[in-house]
């Protein structure tokens, strides 16, 4: 779990107010989806519009996520190993 959060302070110390931003779209688009507590009528309409915008934001962040993990994992090998 401190692995975890040690990735998460990086994550956010190497971010700038745009990756937080469409970070907050980001869930934005999933509380959209998830909370599509809509009549049938209009139900498609708004998850037609937060799944995209889940997905157009999280996939950037996700890449960039994984991007320092592999960092994180390689400098933790280096330090055991060399």
């Amino acid at each position: 779990m401190k692995k975890l959060f040690a990735l998460a302070d990086r994550y956010l110390q190497e971010s700038d107010w745009k990756t937080i931003a469409l970070l907050k779209f980001c869930l934005l688009g999933l509380g959209i989806t998830v909370g599509a507590m809509v009549p049938p009528k209009y139900k498609k309409t708004v998850v037609a519009i937060g799944l995209p915008l889940f997905f157009v934001t999280y996939l950037p962040l996700m890449a960039k996520l994984l991007h320092l993990a592999a960092e994180q994992a390689e400098e933790e090998w280096e330090e055991d190993y060399l």
